[in-house]
């Protein structure tokens, strides 16, 4: 149960393009060529007595080229911009607004100051640790998303885009008016690969303040548990301190139920506060 359920490749050239690529989130053609080395016999004789060793060298181009090719062909990676990431099988929705639209996508390594800003102004409201958590691991791993063997995270965005002003006239009440898009929202999926947990995964999701009232943080969750049923996760969970009630009221009203809690699990602003476990069924 994961992004991709096996990785099984033809060739050691397509494992160490693969794995090369998701450890570092999106790179081209060139890095790819500068970085991967495969091991291989030297072509000169090992002296005497020598033990059996190997030398790192470069793949040829056209057995890098075609194995870019048949790692897309095969699902597990994708190009845009010139750069090859970990394939999600996703199409972007859209959600209108009166002042933009906001795009529902997978979430591209772009975008991670974007997510991680996000992460931190939906936490700096003081209930949602976990955010926080999220936001420092994200800071510090080398890929947004990740799809190994031992691991899955995925993560999707919610990006506003604020409609253009033909009379060249700014709104300063519009949230996020600028030219650029803006992340506003994220939801993140994060898995465990042990057999005996590797039906379930952990959810985030949270919507920037200014966004909120406006039906993104609900076609956002959709949209992720959506992805999570296609990729065979059975449970989805999220645990919240008790003191999140915006967060716990938006995700029963959105069918999830609460399994239990855990007493004084927190301490906040030098209070004890229980943990709610919700979950919900894709």
């Amino acid at each position: 149960m994961s992004v991709h359920p096996t990785l099984s490749f033809d060739t050691e050239v397509q494992r160490a393009v693969y794995e090369y690529v998701e450890r570092h989130g999106a790179v081209t053609a060139d890095e790819l060529a500068r970085s991967i080395r495969l091991e291989s016999e030297p072509a000169h004789s090992k002296p005497a007595r020598s033990r059996s060793y190997t030398e790192p060298i470069c793949p040829p181009m056209d057995s890098l080229e075609s194995c870019l090719e048949a790692l897309q062909t095969q699902g597990y990676l994708t190009e845009s911009g010139g750069k090859y990431r970990v394939a999600l099988s996703t199409t972007p929705i859209t959600v209108e607004l009166e002042d933009g639209t906001v795009t529902i996508r997978a979430a591209r390594e772009e975008d991670r100051r974007g997510v991680i800003e996000t992460m931190r102004e939906v936490a700096a409201e003081g209930t949602y640790i976990v955010a926080e958590n999220v936001a420092t691991q994200l800071e510090g791993d080398s890929a947004l998303v990740r799809a190994n063997e031992d691991r899955s995270r995925v993560v999707f965005v919610a990006v506003f885009e604020p409609e253009t002003d033909t009379d060249d006239e700014t709104d300063d009440e519009t949230p996020f008016a600028t030219d650029d898009a803006s992340v506003v929202g994220w939801l993140h999926l994060d898995a465990n690969e042990l057999p005996s947990l590797s039906h379930t995964a952990e959810l985030t999701v949270g919507i920037a303040p200014d966004l909120r009232q406006h039906g993104i943080g609900s076609r956002l969750l959709e949209y992720g548990l959506e992805w999570a049923d296609s990729a065979g996760y059975r449970k989805v969970y999220q645990n919240v301190p008790a003191t999140n009630e915006g967060a716990i009221e938006f995700l029963e009203a959105n069918g999830w139920q609460r399994e239990g809690e855990h007493k004084a699990q927190y301490r906040i602003d030098d209070a004890f506060v229980d943990e709610i476990m919700l979950a919900t069924w894709p």
